[in-house]
């Protein structure tokens, strides 16, 4: 869909979103657990390759902030949605000097090593170039870091319930990662399964 017609679905939808974060418990009895997860791993593989900055792409209301504040990193968030970055601009005021919000989108994005992990949880989802969105994360730090949802009936549903709204809904095979990763010039590290909701993913450049 056009990126003005994205922009506003996600502007209007901003505080739906960031509820999912607000209770884990209720999320997992609401079937959301995944998120939780995939935000856990992202955290987990920053702290591994020892992260110091981190770009967050479609940052929504900021869950990542906090976790990755809390260990020292500097966090860079990105999000076209207005709705969405005024959320997020709230949680970084919590971090002052570590998290900055910026409104934005993915096509944006042209640092060169700016950062050591780029970060995008259900950003791909909606995604309708891939490869083009995980190359320029892939040129602006040498560790990405993103969610990817599985084909199903669980994809299908969501297939047409967004549709109905002109949003895509994209869903990857871990054959598809593993090419998509090769297409962007990175190396699939690990692709770590989040059940039925899909897989967490990290590449890196050869050698990182």
């Amino acid at each position: 869909m056009p990126p003005a017609e994205f922009d506003t679905y996600f502007h209007d939808r901003a505080s739906r979103f960031a509820a999912f974060y607000r209770s884990e418990s209720v999320s997992r009895l609401l079937g959301r657990g995944p998120l939780f997860d995939r935000l856990r791993g992202g955290v987990d593989i920053a702290a591994a390759i020892g992260a110091r900055r981190a770009l967050d792409v479609g940052c929504g209301s900021g869950p990542l902030f906090a976790p990755l504040a809390q260990r020292g990193v500097h966090v860079t968030g990105i999000d076209p949605a207005p709705a969405m970055g005024a959320l997020a601009r709230h949680e970084a005021a919590r971090h002052p000097g570590l998290v900055t919000v910026e409104e934005r989108g993915w096509e944006t994005i042209d640092d060169r090593d700016a950062y050591d992990i780029a970060l995008a949880l259900g950003v791909f989802d909606y995604v309708d170039d891939p490869a083009e969105l995980l190359r320029r994360m892939g040129r602006a730090a040498p560790h990405v870091v993103a969610s990817f949802p599985a084909p199903g009936l669980r994809l299908r549903l969501r297939q047409v319930r967004y549709g109905a709204r002109g949003v895509n809904v994209h869903g990857f095979r871990s054959d598809d990662l593993v090419r998509l990763g090769h297409a962007a010039e990175l190396v699939t590290k690990e692709l770590r399964p989040l059940g039925r909701a899909g897989y967490l993913a990290h590449f890196g450049r050869p050698g990182a």
